[in-house]
């Protein structure tokens, strides 16, 4: 066995941003294979690699297992997905088991959707870029200056160095970790504030 995809794509899915999300995966799709000079560049991208009747966990896992990093396009509820949380422990446990005879080694490529400032602070530690001014459900966003802007300035950088984080991965191992996170190890819904004078 041996990896089957550069990256995989961690999102929280919604019918209201899925559409931004895949542009996004395709734009650094487009820009890796500019860094990496190679036509074949695969992200893993769950509504185009699990197909109907596909036991999706089982692909999930082994996509996991079978990817060189991890892209994580972080949200508050992103963290309060048991499937994207995982996903995410996955990365940050295969970093681990690899620190053990190559340290620093660095496996998960974070941006931010949305906010940043109510994270985790195990995602705060991060480095991460920030999408969330360009983060739009509108179809009509990719037609627009902002748009152009976004590539340039944020989804050229990211691929650059998604790239070097795909270049410096280690061979595969079978002995990878996957994770399958508890309910209890998810943020959980914030209560909304009742009003002082209520």
């Amino acid at each position: 066995m041996d990896y089957q995809y550069d990256a995989f794509f961690s999102y929280k899915r919604d019918r209201e941003s899925d559409a931004w999300h895949e542009r996004v995966k395709v734009k650094l799709e487009y820009w890796l294979k500019q860094e990496l000079q190679k036509l074949d560049v695969r992200i893993f991208f769950d509504t185009e690699d699990i197909t109907t009747g596909a036991r999706w966990q089982q692909k999930l896992s082994t996509a996991l297992k079978q990817s060189r990093c991890l892209i994580c396009l972080w949200s508050p509820l992103y963290f309060q997905s048991k499937w994207c949380v995982s996903e995410w422990m996955t990365f940050v446990e295969r970093e681990t088991f690899l620190n053990r005879e190559r340290p620093s080694t660095d496996l998960v490529m974070p941006a931010s959707y949305f906010d940043g400032d109510t994270f985790p602070q195990k995602a705060k530690n991060r480095q991460f870029l920030d999408f969330s001014e360009f983060a739009s459900t509108m179809p009509k966003f990719w037609d627009t200056e902002l748009a152009v802007k976004f590539e340039n300035e944020r989804l050229r950088r990211f691929a650059h160095d998604l790239a070097e984080m795909i270049r410096k991965s280690p061979p595969f191992d079978e002995a990878f970790p996957v994770v399958e996170v508890g309910e209890d190890e998810v943020e959980s819904e914030k209560p909304i504030a009742r009003p002082a004078n209520a």
